[in-house]
Parts: C-alpha cells; sequence; structure tokens
C-alpha cells in the first residue's frame, strides 16, 4: 500500500534520528530514546506531531473544511474567508510568552482559537488567555469581533477542564468570578485599560467542543467518491484519508 502523506512526515524526522548533525546537534548516548522503534513510538504519540500534521491538512484543504469544522465546534456558521496564522501570533500581537494557539483563524468579523487535547487538562486561567488574545487581536486591526474558542478533544466537554465544567456557561460563569482586572494587570498596559472590553468578549464568547471521532466522520463524509477522478479530487481524498488515518492510528477516531 502507498505510504500516506503523514507516513511520509514521520519518515522525515526519523532521516534527523540518523543524521542529527544537520541540525547542529549530536546524539544523545544516554537518552531512554536510545532506538529507532522507541523514537517512532514517541514521536507518534507526541501531542506537538499531531498539530503539526494538522497544521499541513488546514493550510493545503479548501476554505469549505474550515467552514464545516467550525460549524462542528459551534454549531453556528462563520461567513467569510477566515485566514489562518502561524507561530508567533502572540509576538504578533505584543504578547511575548503568553499564549501560543494550536490554531488561530481571523476573519474580518470573528477570531477564532483552537486547542487541541489529548490528555493535558485546560483551565480557567487558559480560558483568559485566549480572550486577552481577542482583545490584542482587536486592538491590532481596530475592530470589534466575535471571539470563538475551540477544543478538539477525548470524552466531552467536562472532561477537557481541570474543575470539570459541565457545559460553556459554567465555564464562562466560574471565569467571570475572578478577579479580572487583576488577571489584566500582570500583562502590558494597554490591555490593561480595556478591562470593560475584556469582560464583554468572555461573556459572549462562543466556547465549543468536539471529538476527534466527529472531526474524522465529518471528513468522511466530505471526501470526494472514488468515481470522481478530476485532479483536484485526488489530492482531497488523500488529504482527508492521511489525517483521519493518523486520528485512527493514535485511537483518537
Amino acid at each position: 500500500m502507498e505510504d500516506s502523506w503523514t507516513e511520509s512526515y514521520y519518515q522525515s524526522l526519523e532521516f534527523f534520528y540518523w543524521e542529527p548533525q544537520h541540525l547542529g546537534r549530536k546524539k544523545h548516548i544516554d537518552s531512554k530514546l536510545n532506538s529507532l522503534e522507541k523514537v517512532q513510538s514517541h514521536l507518534r504519540a507526541m501531542e506537538v506531531t499531531l498539530n503539526h500534521n494538522l497544521n499541513m491538512f488546514f493550510l493545503l484543504a479548501p476554505e469549505a473544511v474550515r467552514t464545516r469544522f467550525f460549524n462542528l465546534l459551534f454549531g453556528r456558521a462563520l461567513s467569510g474567508e477566515h485566514r489562518m496564522h502561524g507561530r508567533g501570533v502572540e509576538e504578533a500581537y505584543g504578547m511575548a510568552g503568553s499564549t501560543q494557539p494550536d490554531f488561530f483563524f481571523t476573519s474580518d468579523s470573528n477570531v477564532v482559537a483552537i486547542e487541541m487535547k489529548i490528555e493535558a487538562k485546560s483551565g480557567i486561567s487558559q480560558l483568559l488567555k485566549y480572550v486577552l488574545l481577542g482583545l490584542a487581536e482587536e486592538l491590532e486591526s481596530g475592530r470589534q469581533k466575535v471571539h470563538h474558542l475551540g477544543f478538539l478533544g477525548r470524552g466531552d466537554f467536562a472532561s477537557q477542564w481541570k474543575e470539570r465544567f459541565d457545559d460553556p456557561a459554567e465555564l464562562k460563569n466560574a471565569a467571570a468570578q475572578t478577579d479580572l482586572s487583576l488577571f489584566l494587570s500582570r500583562h502590558p498596559s494597554r490591555l490593561g485599560t480595556s478591562l470593560p472590553r475584556f469582560a464583554e468578549i468572555l461573556a459572549t464568547m462562543h466556547i465549543g467542543f468536539s471529538t476527534y471521532a466527529d472531526f474524522a466522520s465529518l471528513l468522511e463524509a466530505a471526501q470526494p467518491t472514488a468515481s470522481d477522478r478530476s485532479d483536484s479530487a485526488g489530492v482531497y481524498r488523500k488529504l482527508i484519508q492521511g489525517v483521519v488515518g493518523e486520528f485512527k492510528h493514535r485511537k483518537l477516531a
């Protein structure tokens, strides 16, 4: 069987296991990852490698995929073209070291942050950092927008949180009870003067959740049929099969 594009990604990483000198590094002789098999197992279980593959998928997949994914997460259609930002978005907004979303999209009217979860749990402080990032985006773009925070994980919404909030309303109510002015005081002063808007973003933010299994089902339903032999359909099928195969290999779907 032909390798998928995600398999090709892991094969590329394996090259640097054998020849780390190309990265200006040399092998760590005492490492517990002392065989290719152990390295392969570790790489294929890491959250960051899954993030890399999903990042490539969203960059290459049609805009309609983002639209369907947002609808799955938030239960509402988000109109307009959404640009996906690369790494370092927090530095671009003058918030270095604050928070780095796994995926961050903006349009003329929306801000969408996506957080992937495999094992780690989120907390109120992380939610507030995403609200802050949304506020910083507004100050950068010069316009108010509608804010969204989506979680892609296992289980249900409650299992994504240390405090096991049952739904977004309970989560936002708990966050609103914290000292928001104190939180803002720990960040750049230009943000600290926007407490009313910060509180408004928190209160109105759309927070959603989807399992990897539901996302995989959405992608499989969107996959072009085998009878469609066009070039674009062939590429789209391979994209979908690669990322769904990645979910299944990790037992996420």
